[in-house]
């Protein structure tokens, strides 16, 4: 049996698996007896074998360059390295389909798996949601988007595009969806709460680590595709506001509105219907992004290329979503509040108005990339909504987010008194008044001015002038809130580890591991919100502070850019795998002293379906190990072979047919001023001359970005490590919600 036969037949048995499982889970429900539904659980895992079969036989098939298969052909070749052809799985639309498949049935097993002698009430709706869900994505590898369709035969592949041959290829798409489909698991259990009214505490505490697993892959994956545009796409940026982007960025936000409300619930038995309707929200939001990316009505480097995807994914959200919504609204007599908001100062009215703002942010983000779709069916006009407008609307969210990420964890629970306030908040405060004052000081006559104008804006209700001056003005606003959150945790870790030595008498160190230890998920949350405020320092100030020149160099000639001499020392040409490049060679000096030496290239992809091309490369190749003449010699035949090719071809096709050129930017973190980050990418090089027109950026700070990222890791997997605690709570929550059944 060859491969794509293989395949075929595996997905075809999954499709079936899957189906039978959602079925025979949903007649479990009506019929007695455990038969059903113990079969319906063999069935998700047999589904999840065949598709591993699945994806097995199509690496296979991309490891020993199976070009009859159509994903191999256009998203592999020869040349292509071995890493970038297992990642070639998920470069293209049925392969990433496939991946997402995979990973939700491993997901779906383990469910089953960990709930086998627990949860048995809920275990049949669960399993219908997440058949139903799998079902759904195996039609489409069966029917829609196959994987193993099968064309004539063929010599070489197309390979992947240029700018996915990143080592991040190989990590942040599978990190990605990782986020994406572990919101399943939630809204599964969401549904099933709903379905057999048990809408108490067990259904958000047995998912409460899939949602924080969801959160912080997702996360994750966000900062990881930051970086690799930063490093990769040569324009100094690690965020555009593309729509996909966005997609990402709006489940993550209802998600994080999630595990703050959900707090609220457990602690007082309030916001019940809201946290059901987050969890729908999140998972609603990204079935929505994978529809964006796979729909091809919006333009983005993400996003594949139109197809029967995206009305199936739009008839399969509009299903979920307001059949989610009938089962919700029917169940709002078993999801009343069990106590009611007594202060607008206290932790419940802090979370509450933390979740408004995040929900806040999801919408906004939501509208403004819809918008250009809504506006053109409407009027027939496209409209670009580009990241101006993205950043003038979210960064006063952002800056309120940040004051109550310092205000929530501080304020007493049901009501604040005025010692609790005085307590908590006189140190953090002083310390972010003192921070404003300090950037106020520091940054000059611009701040102050636009401190002046945003309030007389505020006074008068001119908001577009409010945030004219409010972009001049927010950074240091962004430093004096981080100050106050970073003073609040701190103070929170002393005050703990002080009560502890007072307690006990244990040195500092066995103090604060123990104060962790017995409560990880508290703790593990305040270091999170640092990881966080880390990151925003970071956007703030390489936003504001930014530094950009574009010039072009002859070699050995000079650059100047805020106190740095970039000197352009030459070039080399080589010949790589399947690219040739033009690499510069860059010598950085600072006051008079060598500081860095740097390479920066630019890369030529080209494509070899003309045999005259492939025959230049492959002697260029076979050069590079001889003298440095005869090497640059052979790139430089290449070079002409494209420009003769280019004059053949004409414009209408010479991208895919002779070249793809991209940039390969360098970077140096400076951490002598604060994480600065200088950045350079050669826009273009001549192979001839090696004239060369460099674009450089110097980034205040933008190292804070990953540093972040590095914390928030450590936050998140300090929040999910075993807790006794939370245990002892979800036993006694079983045990009351299975006496209420009774």
């Amino acid at each position: 049996m060859t491969g794509p036969t293989l395949g075929h037949f595996a997905l075809f048995l999954a499709l079936a698996a899957a189906a039978w499982a959602a079925t025979a889970a949903w007649l479990s429900t009506i019929a007695r007896g455990r038969g059903l539904q113990y079969s319906a659980e063999r069935g998700l895992l047999t589904a999840f074998a065949c598709v591993a079969c699945a994806v097995v036989a199509l690496e296979y098939g991309f490891v020993t360059n199976d070009f009859r298969l159509d994903a191999v052909y256009h998203y592999s070749s020869i040349a292509q390295p071995l890493p970038y052809k297992i990642g070639a799985l998920w470069g293209g639309q049925a392969g990433s389909l496939l991946l997402w498949t995979l990973l939700l049935g491993g997901m779906a097993t383990v469910v089953v798996l960990t709930n086998r002698k627990k949860n048995r009430a809920l275990m049949p709706w669960v399993t219908v949601v997440l058949g139903v869900v799998m079902t759904f994505f195996l039609i489409l590898v069966n029917f829609v988007a196959s994987p193993f369709e099968v064309g004539p035969w063929r010599a070489d592949g197309v390979g992947l595009n240029p700018q996915l041959k990143n080592y991040w290829m190989m990590i942040h798409p599978p990190t990605l969806y990782n986020g994406y489909v572990a919101f399943t698991v939630p809204f599964a259990f969401a549904i099933a709460a709903l379905a057999t009214r048990r809408t108490g505490d067990i259904w958000f505490r047995t998912t409460r680590r899939w949602t924080l697993y969801a959160w912080f892959f997702l996360g994750i994956g966000i900062l990881m595709g930051s970086y690799w545009a930063y490093i990769e796409l040569g324009w100094g940026g690690y965020w555009a506001w593309d729509p996909v982007e966005n997609a990402s960025l709006m489940p993550w936000l209802t998600g994080t509105a999630f595990l703050h409300s959900v707090m609220i619930q457990e602690k007082r038995g309030m916001l019940k219907v809201w946290n059901v309707s987050l969890v729908i929200m999140t998972f609603c939001l990204a079935i929505f992004g994978t529809f964006l990316t796979r729909s091809g009505i919006i333009s983005s480097v993400h996003s594949f290329a139109t197809s029967n995807i995206g009305p199936a994914f739009a008839w399969f959200l509009g299903i979920v979503f307001f059949g989610s919504l009938c089962l919700l609204i029917l169940r709002l007599p078993a999801l009343e509040s069990e106590a009611r908001l007594e202060s607008a100062l206290s932790r419940e009215a802090s979370f509450l108005f933390n979740n408004m703002v995040l929900v806040g942010i999801a919408a906004t983000v939501l509208l403004l990339t819809t918008f250009p779709l809504i506006s053109e069916s409407v009027t027939g006009r496209k409209v670009t909504m580009g990241p101006p407008i993205f950043n003038l609307v979210n960064i006063p969210w952002a800056l309120v987010l940040m004051a109550l990420m310092g205000i929530g964890p501080l304020i007493a629970w049901r009501k604040a008194t005025a010692e609790n306030l005085r307590r908590s908040f006189v140190v953090p405060g002083v310390i972010g008044l003192w921070t404003l004052g300090l950037m106020l000081v520091l940054t000059g006559r611009d701040a102050w001015a636009a401190l002046l104008t945003c309030s007389r804006s505020l006074l008068h209700a001119d908001f577009g002038t409010f945030f004219d001056a409010l972009k001049v003005f927010y950074p240091s606003v962004c430093f004096a809130l981080a100050a106050f959150v970073l003073a609040t945790a701190a103070l929170e870790f002393a005050r703990g580890v002080r009560s502890r030595r007072r307690q006990y008498g244990e040195g500092a160190l066995t103090a604060l591991w123990r104060l962790v230890d017995r409560n990880k998920r508290r703790w593990g949350g305040y270091v999170v919100h640092v990881g966080v405020v880390v990151v925003f320092i970071g956007v703030a100030a390489s936003s504001a502070y930014r530094k950009e020149t574009v010039q072009m160099v002859s070699p050995k000639g000079t650059l100047a850019i805020d106190g740095y001499s970039l000197v352009y020392d030459g070039y080399r040409l080589e010949a790589k795998d399947d690219y040739v490049s033009a690499v510069t060679e860059i010598s950085v000096w600072q006051d008079g002293r060598f500081a860095a030496r740097l390479e920066a290239e630019q890369r030529w992809h080209p494509n070899m379906l003309y045999p005259e091309l492939k025959d230049a490369f492959l002697r260029a190749k076979a050069a590079s190990g001889s003298s440095p003449e005869s090497a640059r010699a052979a790139v430089q035949e290449v070079f002409g072979v494209i420009d003769s090719l280019e004059g053949r071809a004409g414009r209408e096709v010479k991208t895919p047919s002779t070249e793809v050129a991209i940039h390969r930017s360098v970077s140096l973190a400076h951490p002598a001023r604060f994480g600065e980050d200088f950045y350079v990418t050669p826009l273009g090089v001549d192979p001839f001359t090696g004239r060369a027109n460099f674009r450089v950026f110097v980034n205040p700070m933008v190292n804070f970005l990953w540093i972040g990222g590095i914390i928030l890791v450590i936050g998140a997997h300090l929040s999910v490590l075993p807790d006794r605690r939370e245990r002892a709570r979800l036993a006694a929550a079983m045990v009351l919600e299975d006496r209420a059944a009774a």
